[in-house]
């Protein structure tokens, strides 16, 4: 059974603890077509294990505490910890999820799912028009999970990530690509 609870002083040590491997075996291929995008994978010659590079956002668990529109949910699969999300309102009346991460060995079996719909529980709620959320090109696995979930690629960004270390030494055509999705809810 899947349950999801919001952080608390108490399971606050939890966070980040949530493996954020993947293995990628794909990249991400985006063409514009007509009002939107079309999202295609292209196999890589070998699969690759990355880890995720979340940039760590509550530095001061506190202020995401006591903030009325900010909260971290921890999820647990038949009392395993497997799962964690944070939620946050964002700009132009939509709410952002990020740090979406489940537990390699408990992965496709719901957990995802159930988190990014108490996520849109809790936008709708607070009166949020959708949901948005960020991925890279090369995280063929994200772009996959936000489609089956219900949402559209929205916008490319290619020079997102130039600035990190490791892209600054790549020639332009191998840089990784923010990826925004959204989803927008119907009256």
């Amino acid at each position: 059974m899947i349950e999801i609870r919001k952080i608390t002083d108490d399971t606050k040590a939890l966070l980040w603890s949530v493996e954020d491997r993947r293995l990628d075996s794909e990249r991400v291929v985006i063409r514009a077509k007509q009002g939107g995008f079309e999202i295609d994978y292209k196999a890589l010659p070998g699969a690759l294990w990355r880890v995720g590079n979340a940039e760590r956002e509550i530095a001061d668990f506190s202020a995401w505490q006591d903030h009325p529109d900010k909260d971290v949910y921890l999820a647990w699969l038949d009392e395993k910890l497997a799962g964690q999300i944070l939620v946050e309102g964002y700009a132009h009346r939509l709410a952002r999820i990020s740090d979406v991460r489940v537990e390699l060995t408990l992965r496709r079996r719901g957990v995802g799912e159930a988190m990014v719909a108490l996520a849109e529980d809790w936008a709708r709620a607070k009166g949020f028009y959708g949901l948005m959320a960020e991925t890279q090109d090369v995280n063929a696995g994200a772009c996959q999970f936000f489609t089956r979930c219900g949402f559209e690629l929205g916008g490319v960004d290619t020079l997102r990530y130039v600035a990190r270390s490791q892209q600054t030494m790549m020639a332009s055509g191998l840089r990784e690509s923010a990826l925004f999705f959204y989803k927008f809810f119907r009256s």
